[in-house]
């Protein structure tokens, strides 16, 4: 039986733009490439659920615009039930656009759109789907963060909390009770315990004074370019990133946390469930076409098959 996972995020058309370099006041720059695809953290993790075999029940606001109902189109050939889908009318859907120069440099443009309108409300009555687990994107407003998490809590089903983003630093963290897993980048450990990680032993510190704060089963700390430290309160582990040179990012951080999740619902072990998600997204970043050919299970079960490493990551 498939688990049926709610998810709380945002949605967003995105635009990818390469120039040569950010034009001066009154100036011009030729785009060299723009590519457009859906996004935001509820569209990207409500896709990654379904490829890897669980039902999901996406809790999204869309525009009633034109690229509002691109994404509309896009999720509804790939999520069996839009019920919990709310198209705002009148409102445009929420659009980013990221412009990459020749040096790297990379500048984000991002309006909210129908995303504001995603409501307490909303939250709530998708409940009423029995979900048996729950993600929540910390990138959406601080009482839409809450309400998810207490309504989980209140269910008594597991959850998974992203905490990352730039609404994440601004989130209370001491009101998330019982989340299962809290997954946090360094910059947000640094906020909430006001040290840095750089290390392992940083990683164990910051943990243990998190634990203080939050009731959470399992915290994870994604540390940039190396891997991922996991702590369930009584052991710890590195889990380090695979050594490649990545196609693409769009939708990889959803995904991980997607692969985290459902393996750590299968058996309850952060570990295995952390060097899991470590081959996901490993897999969905040597993959062209980013968000739009978005890999399966069985693309995870041919990876790990070719390249020989621990069946045990496999699940049956």
């Amino acid at each position: 039986m498939y688990p049926k996972i709610l998810t709380v995020g945002s949605a967003y058309y995105c635009m990818d733009v390469d120039i040569p370099s950010v034009p001066s006041n009154g100036g011009t720059a030729s785009v060299k490439e723009l590519v457009k695809y859906p996004g935001g953290t509820g569209v990207n993790t409500a896709v990654a659920l379904q490829k890897l075999d669980a039902d999901c029940v996406p809790v999204l606001s869309l525009g009633s615009d034109s690229n509002g109902t691109l994404i509309k189109d896009y999720l509804s050939s790939m999520i069996g039930s839009m019920m919990t889908v709310h198209i705002e009318k009148g409102a445009s859907v929420g659009t980013t656009i990221k412009l990459t120069d020749v040096d790297g440099g990379v500048r984000l443009l991002e309006y909210d759109g129908a995303n504001s309108f995603l409501s307490v409300g909303m939250v709530e009555d998708a409940f009423s789907s029995c979900p048996d687990g729950v993600i929540v994107n910390g990138d959406m407003p601080q009482e839409i963060v809450n309400t998810a998490i207490l309504a989980a809590n209140t269910h008594k089903i597991p959850s998974l909390v992203n905490l990352r983003g730039r609404q994440a630093g601004r989130l209370p963290i001491d009101q998330f009770r019982d989340g299962t897993i809290l997954v946090m980048d360094q910059d947000n450990v640094q906020r909430y315990c006001g040290m840095r990680v750089q290390s392992v032993d940083d990683c164990l510190k910051a943990c243990i004074s998190l634990q203080g704060k939050v009731r959470s089963k399992c915290f994870v700390i994604r540390l940039a370019g190396k891997g991922a430290f996991a702590y369930n309160g009584k052991f710890y582990y590195f889990v380090p990133n695979y050594d490649f040179v990545p196609e693409n990012r769009r939708g990889a951080e959803e995904y991980y946390n997607v692969a985290l999740f459902l393996r750590y619902l299968f058996e309850d072990d952060i570990r295995i469930a952390c060097e899991f998600a470590a081959v996901a997204e490993t897999v969905v970043m040597l993959r062209k076409g980013g968000a739009l050919r978005v890999p399966d299970y069985e693309d995870i079960r041919r990876f790990v098959i070719e390249n020989e490493l621990d069946p045990k990551l496999l699940i049956g």
